[in-house]
């Protein structure tokens, strides 16, 4: 159905519309009317997301100054469920712009039912009545009733009324839409977007099992060092060919209008040779709705990668909500423990032997990254790595780190190293304390906590804030491909 609520042209895929559902609807356009935040509950099963969907896409409709939709789901499962629904929705849109654009003569004199607009609150009225009626009852019926529940009998008991949905025979429409104005009948673009092990479509990559054996695989072929070496001795080392192919059309990887899901995503990219993962990557910033895991917009050190281009004025849905805490308190929190350091202790003793090899090989790559550090963040390009660099997750620094030099006692990557394994001792030595027959359980501060270690290692705190910066420089000058091999030391 097509009706107004409060002045918004509001385009929802069934033939009725419940009151609880109606006045969903109501509180959400407040909101997005007030530019505020809003918290809405409403019990599982009564069509909470085919509601959001269906406002708050009719209202970037009506309001095109409105910014993108960014829907936030747990899991991947409930991530295509909202592709699906959202293919609906905007399917029925393009529909009903397709009459309207077409019979707008009839329309006026109520010929089409389906485009004519409807008086929501009687609707929703209507909802709430009971759906089965005597004998007696049924011819006194309004043909509103009779057409919305299907054939009836006068003999017999009128059935329950169905809640007809706008789908394809063969599911919502999915991918590019060619046909009028694209996708919901405005040239829409929608997009999900995942991890390497949902998205990839190489052969090779797909066989590993689990999420950490795919991204090194993948960045073993993609990693900028690794482009560079294929190009001076072709055949000399495996790269990706999708990757390679999305990489040489440059600004002819664009998405078309439409709705695509993981799977349309993979086809579409396997249909002509270019990856999908950095083509979603790549077309975010061009997309009016996204659709991804809470991690891309809460977790600072996600989000810096994947969220940091999104416009102010977005519209930012959390889906099942109630799990939000939870996921800001893991991405925000820090877990130490005897193996994490002793494989920590392991990391750092291979960095230690890679860069005395490549000290005695190409001490010419190492003086360079001294250089670079010397000039600060900012000028040395670490802060804007390209995406197929960018192996681990960013952190979040404040203003006036970008711009400052590293300090002198972390620049050289042996004197990083050193500094690294007295970090890793002293927390080796707080960890047997706190386990120990006179440990417990201790609450310190953060100030505490840094005061303490500051002590013990007699090492100043200055260099802690571009330790992490660091780590990832002397990763990239190594050409380290696995390195989730080196999650321990972040």
């Amino acid at each position: 159905m097509r009706f107004d609520l409060d002045g918004l042209d509001v385009f929802f895929p069934y033939d009725r519309i419940y009151l609880e559902q109606h006045q969903y609807m109501r509180a959400l356009k407040q909101t997005l009317d007030g530019g505020g935040h809003c918290l809405l509950e409403m019990p599982t099963g009564t069509g909470k997301t085919v509601c959001l969907l269906s406002l708050i896409t009719s209202y970037q409709f009506a309001n095109p100054g409105a910014g993108k939709l960014v829907y936030c789901t747990r899991t991947v499962p409930e991530m295509n469920s909202v592709m699906e629904e959202l293919a609906t929705v905007l399917a029925y849109r393009a529909e009903q712009l397709g009459l309207q654009d077409g019979n707008d003569n009839d329309v006026g004199n109520g010929a089409d039912d389906d485009v004519q607009m409807v008086d929501i609150e009687d609707v929703a009225g209507k909802s709430t009545r009971s759906n089965t009626e005597d004998e007696n009852d049924t011819g006194k019926s309004n043909e509103a009733d009779t057409a919305a529940a299907g054939s009836t009998s006068s003999n017999s008991r009128r059935k329950k009324k169905r809640r007809r949905v706008y789908r394809r025979k063969d599911g919502p429409p999915m991918g590019p839409i060619s046909d009028g104005k694209g996708a919901g009948g405005s040239g829409c673009l929608a997009l999900c977007l995942s991890s390497r092990r949902n998205m990839c479509v190489h052969e090779r990559v797909m066989k590993e099992a689990d999420r950490e054996a795919v991204d090194a695989a993948c960045r073993s072929m993609t990693a900028t060092w690794v482009l560079d070496m294929a190009k001076k001795n072709p055949g000399s080392i495996e790269t990706c060919p999708y990757y390679d192919a999305f990489h040489s059309a440059g600004e002819a990887t664009t998405l078309p209008s439409g709705v695509y899901d993981l799977e349309e995503l993979k086809k579409w990219g396997k249909e002509r040779g270019w990856c999908p993962y950095y083509l979603t990557r790549q077309a975010i910033n061009h997309a009016n709705i996204l659709v991804f895991n809470y991690q891309y917009m809460l977790d600072p050190k996600v989000a810096k990668m994947v969220s940091k281009e999104l416009e102010a004025e977005s519209i930012i849905v959390f889906d099942e909500a109630h799990n939000i805490d939870s996921v800001c308190i893991e991405a925000l929190s820090v877990t130490v423990n005897e193996r994490g350091l002793e494989q920590a202790t392991r990391s750092l003793g291979r960095l230690s032997s890679e860069v005395s090899r490549i000290k005695a090989s190409d001490n010419q790559r190492l003086q360079a990254e001294y250089q670079n550090l010397v000039n600060g963040l900012v000028d040395q390009g670490l802060l804007e790595a390209p995406a197929n660099d960018a192996g681990l997750a960013g952190n979040v620094l404040n203003a006036d780190v970008l711009n400052e030099a590293v300090p002198g006692n972390i620049r050289r990557a042996e004197h990083f190293i050193a500094f690294m394994k007295k970090i890793v001792e002293h927390l080796k030595s707080r960890l047997r304390t706190v386990a120990g027959p006179n440990g417990g359980v201790q609450s310190e501060t953060p100030l505490a906590f840094l005061h303490r270690m500051m002590n013990g290692t007699s090492l100043e705190a200055k260099p802690l804030k571009f330790a992490y910066s660091r780590l990832t420089s002397l990763l990239r000058t190594l050409q380290v491909s696995n390195l989730d091999d080196f999650n321990a030391l972040t």
